[in-house]
């Protein structure tokens, strides 16, 4: 009876409560089509008349920059020596003037605030700039807020004829802040909003994430919603149960080809979804009323009837619920029901095997864990599923300097900066393709500066062979590091002053033979090119004497070829490269690689020696270097034996030291060329480790 009762009761309390909600949920997306229309609809519409006024101002902008290009061409095309206070106070009250390098930073300009500001951070705008810079004319932009005080401002762009910076002028005028404000769209969005009863607060972002009434940044939740709907250009929907909130992230498209600027906006609404919460909490409130009211006389004849006969069953229950607690030296209780008696003692039985069985557990588990965090090298443990962090010993909080407490269930988003993340991710996938993933990596401590980490990554599977965690090894290996770069740059700054020294001695040696001055002087001479070689090395290796020799870098390879011919003695060699703009991230000692590989060709020598050269060619994914000269080459036996440690002769060297700095990057290096074909050296770069210079 009281199942039949309890089921009609239900039946009737389900279809009711359906049919509010859907009747409830579709006034509130019809309202919320609405609204959301509505605004998109203000935000154009005041787009539409802030363009009509930003048009007005380019003929006013336009005769702006004939006096500035005209100040630019008085000093020679060198910002530095223009004077902008002049050309600022001929143009008159409100214009600032702005000159921008090729790396996107403004470098010269009347208002200090925005002195250095890197628009690098605003990659869409970075590359507008940058089409600029490459163009030619007059290209205007929207008025926009400045990013340091928040003024309305009118700006424009003109390429420098060399195009090597923008010129950029700004224009308020007056009455401009007064008119934008007047134009605002939080007045339009106000009134669409007031006709939603569901939305209890609203705020108005631009494309920067700022709000386009106060210029504020919200807090870093929001920001990063914004972000994702500007990123993504589309709306974003955040529900929150506990609060009975919904709050949509709208994104209206405002972009104009036409200007740099992307005056799109991004509107947060929270909508009040307790509302019709309440509507069904109350249809459930009538409908429980009436239940319970049915159910009463039931239930009061049902426990006469069967407290009788569940009495034992409930004793039993107690005190398997105390025991189910934790508390292992409870038993259970004797029963008047001979049909129990048996059930009793299966039961202490089992709960005697269970305390056992758990105390050996957490004996094993106390040991493993206790063992593992005492380690001396960082090990993480991250579930592949959520992405969550589920272990974090001591060493893993010294070395990035995370407690185990800030960590434990966070994801690689919440820990880390969005940079990092993606590059954490981009190790698991990697760890994933190749089921183990070995790299050296620079993080920077706050406390310690730049670090070198060795990692290791590996997948942890399950017995069904799917990866359910990512398992990290992490050992801080700078100090190693450090050491072995410090007598890498002794050892070979030593050995190529020898060889400068022998040949000074015998230069000197062989001037006191002859008889006249000129001759003498030949001798004279090349001492005096391998004293000057000595003197660049000793420089080279005093520059790299800091703690920034650690860290690689990306280079451009003409630039360090470059330096290496720097360090060489007087010779008569050809020397050429012809590698384009390209770039290697590589260890900063890429300049001494270089001139041993050129102080190896000059000890080759051999009637046919007279040119070196440095090319290029792509391998698959890799970038391929090659470095040749007319040399009489390597013979075959020894191609392998020069890059032994210990190895050399004296018209050969080891090269053991540069595989070494290069293998730190990755990049590899191999002798092809034939016997007597002259020496051909093929430095690989992987993936990843190479671009064309920005």
């Amino acid at each position: 009876m009281l199942i039949l009762v309890l089921f009609l009761i239900g039946l009737m309390t389900v279809y009711d409560y359906i049919n509010l909600k859907n009747s409830i949920d579709t006034e509130f997306s019809t309202l919320q089509n609405q609204t959301e229309d509505s605004i998109s609809a203000a935000l154009k519409m005041d787009d539409s008349a802030t363009t009509v006024l930003d048009d007005q101002l380019n003929d006013q902008m336009t005769n702006g920059f004939d006096s500035l290009f005209a100040e630019y061409n008085r000093a020679g095309g060198n910002p530095a020596a223009m004077n902008l206070s002049l050309i600022q106070e001929k143009l008159g009250n409100g214009y600032d003037i702005y000159i921008i390098n090729q790396s996107g930073v403004i470098v010269y300009t009347t208002y200090p605030p925005e002195q250095g500001e890197d628009f690098r951070s605003i990659p869409y705008f970075y590359r507008y700039l940058t089409t600029v810079r490459q163009s030619q004319g007059f290209f205007p932009d929207r008025v926009v807020r400045e990013i340091a005080k928040g003024r309305f401002m009118k700006y424009a762009y003109e390429p420098t004829p060399d195009h090597q910076y923008v010129m950029e002028l700004g224009y308020s005028p007056p009455d401009l802040n007064t008119t934008y404000l007047r134009l605002d769209d939080i007045s339009n969005i106000a009134r669409s909003v007031s006709f939603n009863p569901f939305i209890v607060n609203y705020q108005v972002f631009d494309t920067l994430g700022r709000t386009t009434g106060d210029n504020n940044l919200p807090d870093n939740t929001t920001e990063a919603e914004i972000k994702q709907a500007i990123e993504l250009q589309t709306t974003m929907q955040i529900i929150n149960p506990v609060n009975h909130t919904e709050t949509r992230f709208l994104f209206v498209n405002l972009k104009n080809p036409r200007y740099g600027s992307d005056m799109s906006r991004v509107v947060e609404l929270t909508y009040d979804t307790g509302r019709v919460q309440e509507e069904l909490d109350h249809l459930l409130f009538v409908h429980l009323a009436f239940g319970c009211c049915a159910l009463l006389i039931g239930c009061l004849l049902a426990y006469i009837l069967s407290r009788r006969m569940t009495r034992p069953i409930e004793n039993i229950a107690h005190d398997a619920d105390i025991i189910a607690g934790g508390d292992f030296d409870h038993r259970i209780g004797t029963t008047d029901a001979r049909e129990f008696v048996t059930l009793e003692k299966s039961i202490n039985t089992m709960v005697d095997s269970l305390k056992s069985a758990f105390q050996r557990l957490d004996d094993e588990e106390i040991f493993h864990r206790d063992l593992i965090d005492q380690m001396p090298v960082g090990i993480f443990l991250k579930k592949t599923d959520t992405g969550t962090y589920v272990f974090w010993n001591r060493a893993s909080e010294e070395i990035f300097e995370r407690p185990a407490k800030d960590v434990i269930g966070m994801r690689d988003e919440e820990i880390f900066s969005p940079f990092m993340a993606e590059q954490i991710h981009k190790e698991d996938e990697d760890a994933l393709a190749s089921r183990v993933e070995i790299k050296y990596k620079k993080i920077t401590s706050k406390t310690r500066g730049e670090r070198v980490i060795h990692m290791i990554i590996v997948p942890i599977y399950d017995s069904k062979r799917s990866v359910r965690y990512m398992l990290g090894i992490a050992e801080d290996v700078t100090d190693e590091v450090v050491t072995i770069k410090r007598d890498l740059i002794f050892s070979i700054t030593r050995s190529d002053i020898l060889d400068q020294l022998a040949v000074i001695m015998t230069s000197l040696e062989r001037a006191q033979l002859k008889a006249t001055h000129e001759e003498m002087q030949t001798f004279f001479d090349k001492t005096i090119g391998s004293v000057e070689s000595i003197k660049n090395q000793i420089a080279y290796e005093r520059a790299l004497q800091n703690p920034g020799v650690i860290a690689p870098r990306w280079q451009s390879v003409n630039q360090a070829f470059a330096e290496a011919i720097q360090m060489l003695p007087e010779n008569r060699v050809d020397i050429t490269t012809s590698v384009g703009d390209v770039e290697i991230f590589a260890d900063p000692l890429l300049p001494r690689i270089f001139f041993s590989l050129l102080s190896l060709s000059l000890r080759q020598d051999g009637p046919t020696f007279s040119a070196i050269r440095m090319t290029k060619h792509q391998s698959r994914n890799s970038l391929v270097l090659v470095y040749e000269d007319n040399s009489r080459g390597i013979p075959a036996g020894e191609k392998e034996r020069i890059f032994e440690f210990g190895y050399g002769r004296d018209d050969m060297v080891s090269l053991f030291l540069i595989r070494e700095l290069l293998g730190f990057t990755g990049i590899t290096i191999a002798e092809t060329g034939g016997e007597g074909e002259g020496i051909r050296f093929e430095i690989v770069v992987p993936k990843g480790r190479y671009r064309n210079k920005q």
